[in-house]
C-alpha cells in the first residue's frame, strides 16, 4: 500500500513538472520571506536575464532586500520602497535583518488567467510604480504571493511583477494540483484545501462571480481588513461562540476601528459550516447576508477562515466602503 502511494505521488509530481515546464521556461521556487542585503552594485531587473531590456535600475551595496523566491540564478526580491524584481544570487546574502516594507504574503503557488486586454504588470503594489509590461485576456501567470491587493506574478516569458488581484482569475484546478503534490492525503475538491490562502482566494473568486453576475463591481481584498476578519474567526473558535459581538474585541465595527481600518460603511457576515460552498450558498439564501454581498456601498472585503471542531469552518466576511 505504501509503495503504491509512493508511486502515485511520484506520478503526480512528474505530471506537474511536465505541465509546469510547458508553461514556464525556467525553474521557479518560492519560500517564506528571508531578509538580506546586496553585496555589491547589482542591477534590479524584471526578468531573470542580463539583457538590457530587463534592466530597471542599479542597487547600491548593502541595500536591504526581502527574498521571496528564485528563478534559476536570480532571487525574486522586495525592496524597502516595495519595488519588486530580480537580482543575481551572486550579489546577495541573507542576514536575517528585517526591512521596513509592506507585509508580503507567501502563497502556495497557483496558475491564474488574466481577465482583460492591456492588463498592466507593475514594479510594485500600487499604480505609482513603473509599468513592467502588459498582458491580454487569457494570458497565464504564476502567482507566488501578494502585497496588499496586488499579486506577485511570473508571466510565461518570466517577467516578474505585480498585478491588481481583481484583474486575474485563479485557475482552481492548477491550485489543487499544486496542493495535492504537497499533501496527498487531502481530498481533491475545488472548495477546500489545506492552504488557507488558496481557500481565501477561492471565497473571493466565488463572491466576485456573484457580484459580476449581478452587474456589480468586484470586491478588492483588503489586507488589514482580512487580518481583522481572521482575528475574529480565530477568536470565535478559541472562545467557542457564534456571534457578531466578540467577548474579547467587541462589535465588528469596534474591531475595525481598533485595527486602524477606516470606512464610510461597514458590515459583517459570519458562518459555521463544513463546506465553503454551502456556507456561501447559505449567505445568498439569506436576504440579510446576501444584501451585504450585493451591496453597492461596499467595495473592499476582508476574509477570515479558521478550522473548527464544531462547524468544520468558521468564515468571517468583513465589508467596508471607502
Amino acid at each position: 500500500m505504501k509503495n503504491t502511494r509512493s508511486i502515485i505521488i511520484v506520478i503526480i509530481a512528474i505530471m506537474f513538472i511536465i505541465l509546469f515546464s510547458t508553461i514556464f521556461a525556467a525553474t521557479i521556487t518560492h519560500f517564506s520571506p528571508e531578509y538580506g542585503v546586496t553585496t555589491a552594485n547589482v542591477n534590479l531587473r524584471n526578468k531573470p536575464n542580463t539583457d538590457y531590456s530587463s534592466f530597471v535600475r542599479t542597487l547600491d551595496p548593502n541595500t536591504k532586500i526581502k527574498l521571496v523566491g528564485s528563478i534559476d540564478n536570480f532571487y525574486i526580491v522586495q525592496l524597502e520602497n516595495n519595488e519588486v524584481g530580480v537580482i543575481s544570487k551572486e550579489y546577495a546574502k541573507v542576514t536575517g535583518e528585517n526591512i521596513n516594507a509592506l507585509t508580503y504574503t507567501d502563497y502556495s503557488p497557483f496558475h491564474a488567467t488574466v481577465k482583460g486586454d492591456n492588463t498592466i504588470v507593475r514594479g510594485g503594489p500600487s499604480t505609482s510604480f513603473r509599468i513592467y509590461g502588459k498582458l491580454n485576456a487569457g494570458d497565464q501567470v504564476y502567482v507566488i504571493g501578494a502585497i496588499d491587493n496586488f499579486l506577485l506574478v511570473i508571466t510565461q516569458d518570466n517577467l516578474v511583477g505585480m498585478i491588481r488581484e481583481d484583474l486575474i482569475e485563479c485557475n482552481l484546478e492548477d491550485s489543487n494540483t499544486n496542493n495535492a503534490e504537497n499533501n496527498t492525503q487531502q481530498e481533491n475538491t475545488t472548495q477546500s484545501t489545506t492552504d488557507p490562502n488558496a481557500n481565501i482566494q477561492y471565497i473571493l473568486n466565488r463572491l466576485n462571480e456573484i457580484r459580476q453576475e449581478n452587474g456589480l463591481p468586484l470586491f478588492t481584498l483588503d489586507s488589514l481588513l482580512t487580518a481583522t476578519a481572521q482575528t475574529k474567526a480565530e477568536d470565535m473558535v478559541n472562545n467557542n461562540y457564534f456571534s457578531h459581538t466578540s467577548p474579547t474585541y467587541g462589535t465588528p465595527f469596534e474591531m475595525m476601528q481598533n485595527a486602524g481600518v477606516t470606512y464610510k460603511a461597514a458590515g459583517e457576515n459570519i458562518a459555521g459550516n463544513n463546506s465553503i460552498d454551502d456556507a456561501i450558498n447559505s449567505f445568498m439564501n439569506s436576504s440579510e447576508h446576501s444584501q451585504n454581498i450585493l451591496s453597492n456601498s461596499f467595495n473592499y472585503i476582508g476574509i477570515g477562515l479558521e478550522e473548527s471542531d464544531t462547524y468544520g469552518y468558521i468564515i468571517v466576511l468583513m465589508f467596508i466602503g471607502k
